[in-house]
């Protein structure tokens, strides 16, 4: 007998990959040709922003627009007057998610490339939703990273409430070695915040982790309710000072992505949850297709791409998730929340322990049946097997999909059925080959 195969699936973007034990909720991977208005808006105006900056923030491709896949947002040197008849000598932008997302708790990170000069003020930064009704400091504020132009080496990290705001604000800094300047290079800056404690990274080094015991005595730890993200790039101010004679113009702040997480949560394999790929019947033969139910499996939905398959060998883990039989890795085919497809291992028979590994969190074991045999058919809409011609060309009723053509078989003509289950390949054939198909 032969090992046979066929995978129809939908070919579309995956989803970025998240880092261990998070599920993405949200992102811009700013691969559009402008701002997606779905995701953010921007502030306007020059009214110093309770800083005492000196930019008049503008929604104008001049100061924010995406370019090589990426978001820039550039200061100008030129005179400008708002609609409000508000003049200054600088221009900016000031984007933020607000009224379009907002989350309590996760990590939230940013791969930017920050300016530089005197009198730039860089920041990638978060404020409560309820700042409309409670205000400024009450809503509270997490600054993920902000940096001063004379300090080229050097970003703070910082939260703001009621009794600890402006120059009180508990933060840390983190610098580069060597006098590096963050301006010369893409870095990872992130925070994840949890009920009780907010920790600040650098290019995933942990540099600050504060709690509500680093408050003031008496001050109330405000971070417990959906906060929004802005982004922007300040000239001038109270704290960077204000751009002198050394003040290169334009400067630019880049962005690769803003991507947003969750804490995931752990896979559960359901009650009888691992089947036959083919007949969801309970079991399976060893070096088979297998479909696993349940919930939180994955972080993404997709099947395996051609250049996941390295010498030959299909892929044993897609976008964090792996599965295992007895320990032994299965080679995945297909992931999604609800549901993964894998070839099992070549195991024994009889009982076997099967776990999914999502992104470092564990399933409880699983026990299905190793079989011998467990032959079944593959099925189109439930009823049609799923069959082909020698040229590989799909037999079925036609338009049976909006998007294949399908025929049905002739009399006498050739078909070949796709299935699995069948047992021991002959010849021998490792479980996880990719080797071509044949006719029984």
């Amino acid at each position: 007998m032969v090992r046979l195969f066929l995978a129809l699936a939908l070919a579309g973007a995956a989803s970025p990959a998240a880092p261990p034990g998070w599920t993405l909720t949200w992102s811009d991977e700013f691969d559009g040709a402008s701002l997606d208005s779905t995701k953010w808006t921007c502030d306007i105006g020059g009214h110093g922003w309770g800083n005492n900056e000196s930019q008049y923030y503008t929604s104008r491709p001049q100061n924010v627009y995406l370019e090589n896949g990426k978001l820039v947002i550039k200061a100008v040197n030129e005179d400008y007057t708002g609609a409000d008849g508000v003049f200054r000598r600088y221009t900016s932008a000031r984007i933020l998610t607000r009224g379009k997302f907002s989350q309590t708790y996760g990590r939230f990170e940013a791969l930017l490339k920050i300016p530089y000069s005197q009198g730039i003020w860089p920041a990638f930064w978060m404020l409560g939703d309820d700042i409309g009704s409670a205000g400024w400091p009450a809503c509270g504020e997490i600054d993920i990273m902000e940096n001063i132009g004379r300090e080229p080496s050097t970003v703070h990290g910082t939260i703001h409430g009621p009794g600890y705001s402006g120059a009180s604000g508990i933060g840390a800094a983190y610098s580069l070695p060597s006098g590096r300047r963050f301006a010369d290079d893409f870095h990872l800056y992130a925070i994840e915040w949890e009920p009780d404690a907010i920790r600040w990274y650098v290019d995933d080094h942990l540099y600050k982790t504060t709690t509500p015991a680093d408050l003031p005595a008496g001050a109330r730890w405000v971070f417990d309710h959906p906060f929004h993200m802005l982004l922007n790039v300040a000239v001038g101010g109270n704290w960077p000072g204000y751009p002198d004679q050394t003040t290169v113009f334009p400067q630019f702040m880049q962005a690769e992505y803003v991507r947003v997480y969750k804490r995931a949560a752990k896979p559960v394999i359901a009650a009888g949850g691992v089947v036959n790929g083919a007949s969801f019947r309970p079991g399976f033969a060893p070096g088979s297709w297998v479909t696993i139910l349940g919930t939180n499996l994955a972080p993404t939905t997709r099947a395996w791409r051609a250049e996941e398959i390295v010498n030959g060998k299909l892929p044993t883990k897609l976008d964090g998730v792996e599965v295992t039989f007895d320990a032994r890795p299965a080679y995945v085919a297909y992931i999604s929340p609800e549901q993964i497809n894998a070839q099992a291992p070549d195991t024994g028979l009889g009982p076997v322990l099967v776990e999914v590994l999502n992104n470092g969190l564990r399933s409880d074991a699983a026990v299905a049946e190793a079989r011998m045999f467990d032959p079944a058919f593959f099925l189109w809409a439930g009823k049609y097997a799923v069959a082909t011609r020698t040229d590989f060309s799909l037999v079925g009723p036609p338009r049976l999909f909006p998007d294949l053509s399908t025929a049905p078989a002739k009399p006498g003509e050739i078909v070949i059925l796709w299935g699995t289950g069948f047992g021991p390949a002959n010849p021998p054939v490792p479980a996880g080959e990719n080797v071509e198909g044949a006719p029984v």
